[in-house]
């Protein structure tokens, strides 16, 4: 009996500390922040989704940089950011908005929240070199291809073109 109880409270556990679009209060930037693995869902609960409602909304993505006849191979796409971060607040939305588009169904991508110290409890983040937020890398063939650090180059679309297009046979 004893046992089972120590494994149902060891199983109970693991399911809170792996859960999706959890809220933390962060001491170092004295809000709420996401915290851990999240989702789109995460970013319109009302804590935040007045940033990132208006910024969706707001962006138009520029399919036209869109090769047709491009196959898209990225094997996944992890997204580093802090729901604290004015530059996550602005390339984010904007980024979940391609990331909606029909060229790019299909592709893997997985958002982890970070905190002020720009760690969280679910992976080492000290393994990905992460300095800014946010950070999108890119994955190819289980290799990091790519990243794009707190803001594109040229544009989100055109900067994701330029990794597809190296990747092309």
């Amino acid at each position: 009996m004893k046992a089972t109880l120590f494994l149902f409270f060891v199983c109970i556990t693991g399911l809170i500390s792996a859960q999706v679009n959890r809220i933390v209060f962060d001491e170092n930037k004295g809000q709420d922040v996401l915290y851990g693995e999240c989702d789109r869902n995460g970013f319109v609960m009302p804590e935040f989704a007045e940033w990132f409602d208006e910024e969706y909304n707001s962006y138009n993505v520029n399919d036209e940089v869109f090769i047709p006849g491009y196959d898209v191979k990225f094997d996944s796409i992890y997204v580093f950011l802090g729901t604290w971060c004015s530059d996550s607040h602005r390339e984010v939305p904007r980024f979940v908005k391609i990331m909606d588009h029909p060229y790019f169904a299909g592709i893997n991508v997985k958002y982890f929240c970070l905190d002020g110290d720009k760690t969280t409890d679910i992976i080492n983040t000290e393994d990905f070199y992460l300095q800014f937020v946010p950070t999108f890398i890119f994955y190819y063939r289980g290799e990091e291809l790519c990243r794009i650090i707190e803001e594109p180059r040229e544009s989100l679309e055109e900067d994701i073109m330029d990794l597809l297009d190296r990747i092309q046979p």
